[in-house]
Protein backbone atom coordinates (compact mmCIF):
# COMPACT_ATOMS: atom_id res chain seq x y z
CA UNK A 1 0.00 0.00 0.00
CA UNK A 2 1.13 3.62 -0.48
CA UNK A 3 2.55 5.71 2.35
CA UNK A 4 -0.61 7.85 2.43
CA UNK A 5 -4.27 7.24 3.12
CA UNK A 6 -6.44 6.32 0.14
CA UNK A 7 -9.63 8.35 0.50
CA UNK A 8 -12.78 6.65 -0.74
CA UNK A 9 -16.51 7.34 -0.83
CA UNK A 10 -19.17 4.63 -0.86
CA UNK A 11 -22.37 5.22 -2.82
CA UNK A 12 -25.28 2.79 -2.57
CA UNK A 13 -28.98 3.42 -1.98
CA UNK A 14 -29.11 0.47 0.47
CA UNK A 15 -27.78 1.35 3.92
CA UNK A 16 -27.05 -2.29 4.74
CA UNK A 17 -24.96 -2.66 1.57
CA UNK A 18 -22.93 0.43 2.49
CA UNK A 19 -22.27 -0.84 6.01
CA UNK A 20 -21.34 -4.28 4.70
CA UNK A 21 -18.79 -2.87 2.25
CA UNK A 22 -17.41 -0.53 4.90
CA UNK A 23 -16.98 -3.39 7.38
CA UNK A 24 -15.26 -5.64 4.84
CA UNK A 25 -12.83 -2.90 3.82
CA UNK A 26 -12.09 -1.97 7.44
CA UNK A 27 -11.68 -5.51 8.78
CA UNK A 28 -10.22 -7.47 5.88
CA UNK A 29 -8.68 -5.24 3.23
CA UNK A 30 -6.30 -2.55 4.49
CA UNK A 31 -6.06 0.07 7.21
CA UNK A 32 -4.57 2.56 4.74
CA UNK A 33 -8.02 3.07 3.21
CA UNK A 34 -9.93 5.96 4.74
CA UNK A 35 -13.68 5.97 4.12
CA UNK A 36 -14.36 9.71 4.11
CA UNK A 37 -18.05 9.50 3.32
CA UNK A 38 -21.07 7.30 2.64
CA UNK A 39 -23.89 8.43 0.35
CA UNK A 40 -27.29 6.87 -0.27
CA UNK A 41 -28.06 8.85 -3.44
CA UNK A 42 -26.14 10.72 -6.11
CA UNK A 43 -26.99 14.17 -4.71
CA UNK A 44 -25.32 13.28 -1.42
CA UNK A 45 -22.44 11.69 -3.32
CA UNK A 46 -21.83 14.83 -5.38
CA UNK A 47 -21.58 16.96 -2.24
CA UNK A 48 -19.20 14.49 -0.57
CA UNK A 49 -17.01 14.37 -3.65
CA UNK A 50 -16.76 18.17 -3.75
CA UNK A 51 -15.97 18.25 -0.04
CA UNK A 52 -13.40 15.46 0.19
CA UNK A 53 -11.90 15.09 -3.32
CA UNK A 54 -11.63 11.29 -2.94
CA UNK A 55 -9.14 9.02 -4.68
CA UNK A 56 -11.90 6.56 -5.54
CA UNK A 57 -15.65 6.01 -5.36
CA UNK A 58 -17.17 2.58 -4.79
CA UNK A 59 -20.68 2.73 -6.20
CA UNK A 60 -23.73 0.69 -7.01
CA UNK A 61 -25.24 1.08 -10.49
CA UNK A 62 -29.02 0.78 -10.18
CA UNK A 63 -30.23 3.51 -7.84
CA UNK A 64 -33.46 5.51 -7.59
CA UNK A 65 -33.69 8.80 -9.49
CA UNK A 66 -30.27 8.53 -11.19
CA UNK A 67 -28.14 5.51 -11.99
CA UNK A 68 -24.36 5.47 -11.65
CA UNK A 69 -23.62 5.92 -15.35
CA UNK A 70 -25.84 9.00 -15.63
CA UNK A 71 -24.33 10.39 -12.44
CA UNK A 72 -20.77 9.97 -13.70
CA UNK A 73 -21.69 11.49 -17.06
CA UNK A 74 -23.25 14.49 -15.27
CA UNK A 75 -20.20 15.27 -13.11
CA UNK A 76 -17.61 14.42 -15.79
CA UNK A 77 -14.72 15.13 -15.99
CA UNK A 78 -13.70 13.85 -12.57
CA UNK A 79 -10.35 12.96 -11.00
CA UNK A 80 -11.29 9.96 -8.87
CA UNK A 81 -11.17 6.27 -9.82
CA UNK A 82 -14.32 4.15 -10.06
CA UNK A 83 -15.07 0.68 -8.70
CA UNK A 84 -18.57 -0.65 -9.33
CA UNK A 85 -20.16 -2.89 -6.69
CA UNK A 86 -23.47 -4.24 -7.92
CA UNK A 87 -25.82 -7.21 -7.88
CA UNK A 88 -26.20 -7.13 -11.66
CA UNK A 89 -23.75 -8.20 -14.37
CA UNK A 90 -25.64 -6.55 -17.24
CA UNK A 91 -23.39 -3.48 -17.20
CA UNK A 92 -19.98 -5.14 -17.01
CA UNK A 93 -18.94 -4.27 -20.56
CA UNK A 94 -20.02 -0.65 -20.17
CA UNK A 95 -18.03 -0.45 -16.94
CA UNK A 96 -14.88 -1.68 -18.71
CA UNK A 97 -15.40 0.89 -21.46
CA UNK A 98 -15.52 3.62 -18.83
CA UNK A 99 -12.09 2.46 -17.64
CA UNK A 100 -13.42 1.48 -14.24
CA UNK A 101 -10.87 -0.14 -11.92
CA UNK A 102 -13.11 -3.14 -11.38
CA UNK A 103 -16.65 -4.48 -11.43
CA UNK A 104 -17.53 -6.49 -8.32
CA UNK A 105 -20.68 -8.56 -8.07
CA UNK A 106 -22.71 -8.84 -4.87
CA UNK A 107 -22.53 -10.72 -2.59
CA UNK A 108 -19.04 -9.30 -2.22
CA UNK A 109 -16.09 -11.67 -2.31
CA UNK A 110 -13.24 -10.56 -0.03
CA UNK A 111 -10.73 -11.90 -2.56
CA UNK A 112 -12.33 -9.95 -5.42
CA UNK A 113 -12.47 -6.79 -3.33
CA UNK A 114 -8.82 -7.14 -2.34
CA UNK A 115 -7.85 -7.58 -6.01
CA UNK A 116 -9.79 -4.43 -6.87
CA UNK A 117 -8.03 -2.46 -4.12
CA UNK A 118 -4.65 -3.76 -5.32
CA UNK A 119 -5.43 -2.50 -8.83
CA UNK A 120 -6.60 0.82 -7.40
CA UNK A 121 -3.34 1.16 -5.47
CA UNK A 122 -1.26 0.52 -8.58
CA UNK A 123 -3.19 3.05 -10.65
CA UNK A 124 -2.85 5.69 -7.94
CA UNK A 125 0.92 5.08 -7.84
CA UNK A 126 1.12 5.72 -11.56
CA UNK A 127 -0.96 8.90 -11.26
CA UNK A 128 1.25 10.13 -8.43
CA UNK A 129 4.41 9.50 -10.44
CA UNK A 130 2.99 11.31 -13.45
CA UNK A 131 2.04 14.28 -11.26
CA UNK A 132 5.46 14.39 -9.61
CA UNK A 133 7.95 16.75 -11.19
CA UNK A 134 10.81 14.50 -10.09
CA UNK A 135 9.47 11.37 -11.79
CA UNK A 136 10.82 10.18 -15.10
CA UNK A 137 9.24 8.26 -17.94
CA UNK A 138 11.44 5.33 -16.93
CA UNK A 139 9.96 5.37 -13.42
CA UNK A 140 6.44 5.30 -14.79
CA UNK A 141 7.27 2.68 -17.40
CA UNK A 142 8.91 0.40 -14.85
CA UNK A 143 5.88 0.61 -12.57
CA UNK A 144 3.45 -0.12 -15.38
CA UNK A 145 5.56 -3.03 -16.64
CA UNK A 146 5.80 -4.51 -13.16
CA UNK A 147 2.05 -4.94 -13.04
CA UNK A 148 0.38 -8.10 -14.29
CA UNK A 149 -0.90 -7.37 -17.78
CA UNK A 150 -3.60 -9.98 -17.92
CA UNK A 151 -6.37 -9.41 -15.45
CA UNK A 152 -9.63 -11.23 -14.96
CA UNK A 153 -13.28 -10.89 -15.78
CA UNK A 154 -16.36 -11.87 -13.82
CA UNK A 155 -19.10 -13.52 -15.84
CA UNK A 156 -22.58 -14.38 -14.63
CA UNK A 157 -25.10 -16.59 -16.40
CA UNK A 158 -28.24 -16.77 -14.30
CA UNK A 159 -27.09 -18.02 -10.89
CA UNK A 160 -23.81 -19.26 -12.39
CA UNK A 161 -20.85 -16.95 -11.69
CA UNK A 162 -17.34 -17.50 -13.03
CA UNK A 163 -14.26 -15.40 -12.25
CA UNK A 164 -11.85 -16.10 -15.11
CA UNK A 165 -8.30 -14.96 -15.77
CA UNK A 166 -7.95 -13.63 -19.30
CA UNK A 167 -5.02 -16.01 -19.75
CA UNK A 168 -7.28 -19.00 -19.01
CA UNK A 169 -9.73 -18.23 -21.80
CA UNK A 170 -9.30 -20.42 -24.90
CA UNK A 171 -11.61 -18.62 -27.31
CA UNK A 172 -14.92 -16.81 -27.67
CA UNK A 173 -17.43 -17.89 -30.31
CA UNK A 174 -20.21 -15.64 -31.59
CA UNK A 175 -23.66 -17.18 -31.42
CA UNK A 176 -25.94 -14.50 -32.79
CA UNK A 177 -26.12 -11.71 -30.20
CA UNK A 178 -24.70 -14.13 -27.61
CA UNK A 179 -21.14 -15.34 -27.04
CA UNK A 180 -19.90 -18.76 -25.99
CA UNK A 181 -16.73 -18.53 -23.92
CA UNK A 182 -14.55 -21.62 -23.56
CA UNK A 183 -12.01 -21.51 -20.74
CA UNK A 184 -10.01 -23.66 -18.36
CA UNK A 185 -10.56 -23.93 -14.63
CA UNK A 186 -8.93 -26.43 -12.31
CA UNK A 187 -7.40 -28.14 -15.37
CA UNK A 188 -10.85 -28.71 -16.83
CA UNK A 189 -12.35 -27.14 -19.96
CA UNK A 190 -15.58 -25.29 -19.20
CA UNK A 191 -17.87 -22.96 -21.08
CA UNK A 192 -20.37 -20.22 -20.38
CA UNK A 193 -22.81 -18.46 -22.72
CA UNK A 194 -23.19 -14.72 -22.25
CA UNK A 195 -25.69 -12.24 -23.68
CA UNK A 196 -22.86 -10.01 -24.90
CA UNK A 197 -21.63 -9.71 -28.48
CA UNK A 198 -18.22 -10.91 -29.64
CA UNK A 199 -17.38 -7.37 -30.78
CA UNK A 200 -17.75 -6.06 -27.24
CA UNK A 201 -15.43 -8.73 -25.85
CA UNK A 202 -12.92 -7.93 -28.59
CA UNK A 203 -12.93 -4.32 -27.44
CA UNK A 204 -12.15 -5.01 -23.78
CA UNK A 205 -9.92 -8.11 -23.88
CA UNK A 206 -6.12 -7.55 -23.94
CA UNK A 207 -5.13 -6.80 -27.51
CA UNK A 208 -1.66 -8.28 -27.07
CA UNK A 209 -3.22 -11.64 -26.21
CA UNK A 210 -6.45 -11.99 -28.18
CA UNK A 211 -6.90 -11.94 -31.95
CA UNK A 212 -10.04 -11.94 -34.11
CA UNK A 213 -9.46 -14.73 -36.64
CA UNK A 214 -12.96 -14.87 -38.10
CA UNK A 215 -16.26 -13.03 -37.85
CA UNK A 216 -17.32 -15.69 -35.34
CA UNK A 217 -14.12 -16.31 -33.34
CA UNK A 218 -11.83 -14.37 -31.02
CA UNK A 219 -8.92 -16.52 -29.80
CA UNK A 220 -6.34 -16.42 -27.05
CA UNK A 221 -3.10 -16.77 -28.99
CA UNK A 222 -1.31 -18.25 -26.00
CA UNK A 223 -3.31 -21.45 -26.51
CA UNK A 224 -2.65 -21.93 -30.24
CA UNK A 225 -1.27 -25.46 -30.68
CA UNK A 226 -1.08 -25.61 -34.46
CA UNK A 227 -1.99 -23.82 -37.68
CA UNK A 228 -3.39 -25.67 -40.66
CA UNK A 229 -3.45 -24.21 -44.14
CA UNK A 230 -4.81 -26.39 -46.92
CA UNK A 231 -8.08 -25.86 -48.73
CA UNK A 232 -9.20 -23.94 -45.66
CA UNK A 233 -7.26 -22.20 -42.88
CA UNK A 234 -7.62 -23.33 -39.26
CA UNK A 235 -5.99 -22.89 -35.88
CA UNK A 236 -5.97 -25.69 -33.33
CA UNK A 237 -6.81 -24.71 -29.75
CA UNK A 238 -7.40 -27.42 -27.19
CA UNK A 239 -9.26 -30.06 -29.27
CA UNK A 240 -10.97 -27.54 -31.52
CA UNK A 241 -10.20 -26.67 -35.13
CA UNK A 242 -11.29 -23.05 -35.53
CA UNK A 243 -11.68 -21.46 -38.96
CA UNK A 244 -9.50 -18.51 -39.95
CA UNK A 245 -10.74 -16.25 -42.73
CA UNK A 246 -8.34 -16.10 -45.68
CA UNK A 247 -8.16 -12.34 -45.42
CA UNK A 248 -7.13 -12.52 -41.76
CA UNK A 249 -4.70 -15.46 -42.08
CA UNK A 250 -1.51 -13.53 -43.07
CA UNK A 251 -2.29 -10.91 -40.42
CA UNK A 252 -2.68 -13.65 -37.81
CA UNK A 253 0.66 -15.21 -38.78
CA UNK A 254 2.35 -11.83 -38.49
CA UNK A 255 0.71 -11.22 -35.10
CA UNK A 256 1.85 -14.60 -33.75
CA UNK A 257 5.43 -14.06 -34.92
CA UNK A 258 5.61 -10.48 -33.66
CA UNK A 259 4.33 -11.41 -30.20
CA UNK A 260 6.37 -14.63 -29.89
CA UNK A 261 3.39 -16.96 -29.87
CA UNK A 262 3.54 -20.41 -31.42
CA UNK A 263 3.93 -20.58 -35.16
CA UNK A 264 5.55 -23.44 -37.08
Amino acid sequence: MPDYKIKIIILDDEKEACNNLKNIITEYIDTQIEIVGIAYNTIQAGKLIDQHQPDAVFLDIDMPSENAFNFLARISPFNFEVIFVTAYDDYAIKAFKLNAIDYILKPISIVELKNAVDKLTERLKVKKLIASKTSTYADIGNLINSRTKNSRITLKDGNHIEVIEFSDIYFIEAQGSYSRILFQKNNTAKEIVMSTSLAEYEEIFPKDLFYRIHKSYLINCRHVKNIIKDEFCHVVIKDFNLPVSRRRFPLLVDFLKTNDFYYA
